[in-house]
């Protein structure tokens, strides 16, 4: 994509087949960036986030990764790396497996007591599995506390895929988790 140096909104959505390569220069204007689809390639999906790092209102809803026709998990996602490479964003939607990625990586274990997430003002996070509750509570506690702006938690519980046991205890984890955060945390 040539000129986008002036685009202020930016959607990329593919509803079938994979997304394997989006060849952008840097976006320095753009306040909005979505990005959709049932399957991106991990290359494609990092390479737009690059030329987006001032981005301010971001919503990823990619089902899966992987190149030709193999479904794989997205690779683990550095929560720290990652809001210190989008230091402007105040909105921000995640999804599904995108958000299990984001609570793999173990960087909040050995974090730099000055780590904030300086913008971030509304979150809206979809949880789709019990699988790895522990990781995923704690990014979600991790969210609540490194921001500093934060007005506003939703965790939309959606087709929670291996409902027994397990997405119960998940779901009262997540109650609970709301009620000691009711403030700026609800369900949806």
């Amino acid at each position: 994509m040539q000129g986008g140096d002036r685009l202020k909104h930016l959607t990329i959505s593919k509803n079938t087949g994979t997304v394997y390569h989006v060849e952008m220069g840097k976006l320095p204007e753009l306040d909005h960036l979505s990005l959709r689809g049932v399957q991106w390639s991990w290359g494609a999906i990092s390479s737009v986030l690059q030329c987006a790092s001032e981005v301010k209102h971001l919503v990823m809803k990619v089902e899966f990764c992987g190149d030709i026709d193999q479904l794989q998990p997205f690779p683990e996602i550095d929560l720290v790396q990652f809001f210190n490479s989008h230091t402007k964003l105040c909105k921000f939607e995640i999804h599904g497996a995108m958000f299990a990625a984001l609570c793999q990586k173990n960087s909040l274990k050995n974090l730099d007591s000055r780590f904030v997430i300086p913008c971030l003002e509304q979150v809206l996070v979809t949880v789709r599995s019990p699988l790895n509750a522990e990781q995923k509570l704690s990014t979600l506690e991790s969210l609540v506390r490194y921001s500093v702006r934060l007005r506003r938690m939703i965790i939309r519980i959606s087709q929670m895929k291996n409902c027994h046991e397990a997405a119960d205890d998940f779901f009262a984890e997540i109650c609970k988790f709301t009620y000691m955060n009711s403030e700026s945390v609800c369900i949806e």
